[in-house]
């Protein structure tokens, strides 16, 4: 991918996210000779005069890497470092033929998600980690509602149809959240999903795959709880500079739409809504009336996906609504 700065104005660049069936994802390393040599990088490179995103990204795979695309998606969600005078634009490839290979002489690997923050990256793809480690869905929890059989027959249900992050979100003491987290952790083990618990992390960390904070612990704390996954609760764009400032992983943003739990509450809007995801790199989740049926809705208005609960989890709602 070229990260130079042309003389008349910006750069387009075009990057691509490919995933084999197991979730792992193509990456090049730059070689010798090029900027940022040894740094990681997705496969992409400068859009030609005449040429649209996805010709571009066509001629440049097939160039880079031997395959021939088929399906590709673009992906306003996924926002990058770009440096001044760069237009960074990445597709996800949804079918090629041919078998990757570095016809450029560069090294490329097939990593899962979770070990991409072990490469050293080229600066202005580091945001886009956070996002392929994270799902489309965050599920949260509503146990005291539905009782735990019915709420886990449900999580399990949802957990087999797609991956997810689910907040353990109950008044409960630290105690029971500790143990129950566990459980929920290896219930959702052998779909791939992970649990993240809300609450105080000194008195829960260590129980769950991460730790949720509420807007209000989000203000108190001084630095990013020890948590391989930390997500945030966020209302405005103080709350989102504040959540990205400490490190967090991801932050939900509420409300969208209008909710019975929140009657009073003005609701954002998609509008306002993609105004605030877009002042921050962090992956936002919309939150706030939102069910699955909403996702692609949320990732064109530059959402990492929604933050569900009653869409799922109500009493009314049906076994892994759709």
């Amino acid at each position: 991918m070229c990260v130079s700065t042309g003389p008349t104005g910006p750069e387009h660049v075009v990057a691509a996210i490919i995933q084999d069936g197991g979730g792992r994802v193509l990456v090049a390393r730059r070689p010798e000779g090029k900027r940022g040599a040894g740094l990681w990088e997705f496969p992409g490179g400068k859009i030609a005069p005449g040429e649209s995103q996805s010709e571009a990204l066509r001629r440049e795979l097939h160039e880079e890497l031997d395959i021939a695309v088929g399906a590709c998606t673009f992906l306003p969600h996924y926002r990058a470092a770009a440096p001044p005078g760069i237009d960074l634009a990445f597709w996800r490839v949804d079918a090629y033929e041919g078998v990757a290979r570095g016809r450029e002489g560069q090294e490329i690997r097939w990593c899962p998600p979770d070990m991409l923050p072990d490469l050293p990256f080229l600066p202005a793809d580091r945001p886009i980690l956070a996002r392929l480690r994270l799902p489309s869905f965050y599920l949260v929890s509503d146990v005291d509602h539905l009782g735990e059989a019915l709420f886990e027959e449900r999580l399990a249900r949802a957990a087999a149809r797609d991956t997810l992050l689910l907040q353990l979100r109950e008044p409960w003491p630290a105690s029971r959240l500790r143990a129950y987290a566990q459980h929920l952790c290896a219930l959702l083990a052998p779909y791939g999903g992970r649990c993240v618990v809300n609450g105080d992390p000194r008195e829960l960390m260590g129980c769950a795959d991460g730790v949720h904070l509420s807007a209000a612990r989000l203000a108190r704390l001084d630095a990013r709880p020890p948590a391989p996954l930390v997500g945030a609760s966020c209302h405005d764009a103080e709350e989102l500079q504040r959540a990205a400032a400490m490190g967090c992983d991801f932050a939900v943003l509420s409300p969208v739409k209008p909710t019975p739990s929140h009657p009073d509450a003005t609701p954002l809007g998609w509008a306002r809504f993609c105004e605030l995801a877009g002042g921050v790199l962090l992956p936002v989740y919309a939150l706030g009336g939102m069910t699955t049926a909403d996702r692609a809705t949320a990732e064109t208005h530059l959402a990492q996906g929604v933050a569900v609960r009653s869409g799922i989890f109500g009493k009314d709602a049906g076994l892994g609504a759709s």
